[in-house]
């Protein structure tokens, strides 16, 4: 399927899992505005991770910037990875809205979506996993 070495695939799974454990963690805090602010950052994080990763397992690399990240969430879902593309398409629309500087009432509504972002993104990590 590809010609990435494995070891390199591997790195890149391990910094998708590092993020989604930071994640995890910062889910796990109080509501305050902080760690509100900081999920959202780890949820950016971990989002960018989540389609290098895509990238590297469907070997493209050389092609990165050339394919739109919703091109990339249908060649997983091709590629049977059990990737939602409705969760995913909604993942991609607040991924890019946060990176607008959304007002605070769009913060609230991508803060409380991060649980759902949290557990497609594992998904795609356990079967991205499984092909090593």
């Amino acid at each position: 399927m590809s010609h990435i070495p494995p070891s390199q695939k591997k790195v890149l799974l391990t910094h998708l899992d590092w993020n989604l454990q930071r994640l995890d963690e910062v889910l796990k805090q109080s509501e305050t505005d902080y760690f509100k602010s900081a999920a959202l950052q780890r949820f950016g994080h971990t989002y960018t991770m989540a389609i290098k990763s895509i990238h590297e397992f469907i070997d493209l690399k050389d092609r990165a910037k050339e394919i739109k990240d919703e091109e990339c969430i249908k060649l997983a879902t091709q590629n049977g990875w059990n990737v939602d593309p409705i969760k995913w398409h909604e993942m991609i629309s607040d991924y890019q809205r946060i990176n607008q500087k959304p007002d605070d009432q769009q913060t609230e509504v991508v803060y409380q979506k991060l649980p759902g972002y949290q557990q497609a993104l594992k998904n795609l990590y356990y079967n991205l996993k499984s092909l090593l």
